[in-house]
């Protein structure tokens, strides 16, 4: 089994995507997410019939100019924390730690794989 220290990479945090939002917020997590004083970013789906309003964790730039979670406090690769860990969104937990998304993440951004 192979070690992987969430804490030097946080590759799962750095956003694929140019927007403002990266991480799905369900079911009012949207609120827990305000009340941590983080940015929501609201979208609209656009191919629905009638306009429907989803939620996203919203993403700032790092040092080295990369969209990441806003929650994410350190440079991804180098030293760092998710600051709403215990409390993090659903969709966080589908990066499980040497799992598929983990290493595509990983891999995106320059990390190797131990």
């Amino acid at each position: 089994m192979t070690d992987y220290d969430c804490q030097t990479c946080g590759a799962c945090c750095t956003s694929p995507w140019t927007g403002p939002g990266y991480v799905w917020l369900y079911d009012g997590e949207w609120e827990q997410v305000r009340r941590a004083n983080l940015p929501v970013v609201e979208e609209e789906y656009p191919d629905a019939d009638r306009p429907e309003i989803f939620f996203k964790l919203g993403t700032k730039f790092d040092p080295l100019s990369r969209r990441v979670c806003a929650a994410l406090d350190g440079i991804a690769g180098q030293s760092c924390t998710c600051s709403i860990y215990d409390t993090r969104p659903f969709a966080c937990h589908q990066f499980e730690v040497g799992g598929g998304l983990c290493l595509e993440a990983r891999k995106r951004i320059g990390i190797s794989s131990i």
